[in-house]
């Protein structure tokens, strides 16, 4: 075979070879394209069915709560036994003021109950999408300080309400409050404390106990 045939068959054979690698190139970076599609795709198809498990939960949770048609009016402690440590301390205050028992003897029965916080919802109205409650977060410690809220009105978005506070010392800020089945959530965060007050009802608090009547 002459120099010019073997040439000319080197050449042809890599133009060949050159098509073939082009079309395997292009094919693969369609491949790849198809892939990042479909995996955006299955993305968004992830991420909506997310939002709705999440819009669906929240929406048995509301429909739950007016379901039940749960009676949230009344007096809401974090516990039972923190209510019936507060029947305790009112009990041992009143004896006091009633001259029953001498000062040694209401110092003594307090001791257990000093710097000791007990805090109190009251519920007073429960109406469709409104809430009115009190607050208060006592300390029975020698001063016996208390901060409260009173006369709070809510406007309910399904179970949960957000507001604005003053409390009686003079604090203020914001508060949410959630229902939840047989639960309240309060949130209380202050904005702004008049000078030298180092007490406020500020905290996060759970009640899961409902005083019966």
């Amino acid at each position: 075979m002459k120099k010019i045939d073997i040439l000319i068959f080197v050449i042809i054979l890599l133009i060949i070879i050159g098509i073939f690698s082009f079309a395997i190139w292009n094919a693969n970076n369609d491949l790849n394209e198809f892939n990042s599609v479909n995996q955006i795709k299955d993305e968004e198809i992830n991420n909506e069915q997310t939002n709705i498990i999440t819009e669906k939960e929240t929406n048995i949770e509301e429909t739950t709560l007016m379901n039940n048609n749960i009676n949230y009016d009344g007096k809401w402690y974090i516990s039972e036994e923190a209510y019936l440590e507060s029947e305790k301390v009112e009990e041992i205050i009143e004896k006091k003021e009633d001259n029953e028992i001498s000062d040694s003897e209401y110092k003594t029965q307090m001791e257990s109950y000093i710097n000791r916080n007990i805090v109190e919802l009251d519920i007073d109205k429960y109406v469709q999408n409104t809430l009115e409650f009190d607050f208060k977060l006592f300390n029975y410690s020698q001063t016996q300080k208390e901060a409260k809220l009173e006369d709070i009105e809510v406007n309910l978005n399904g179970n949960i309400g957000t507001f604005t506070y003053t409390d009686n010392l003079g604090t203020s800020g914001n508060g949410t409050i959630t229902l939840r089945e047989n639960q309240i959530e309060l949130r209380l965060e202050t904005n702004k404390a008049e000078q030298g007050v180092t007490w406020s009802v500020e905290g996060m608090y759970t009640f899961s106990y409902k005083k019966v009547d």
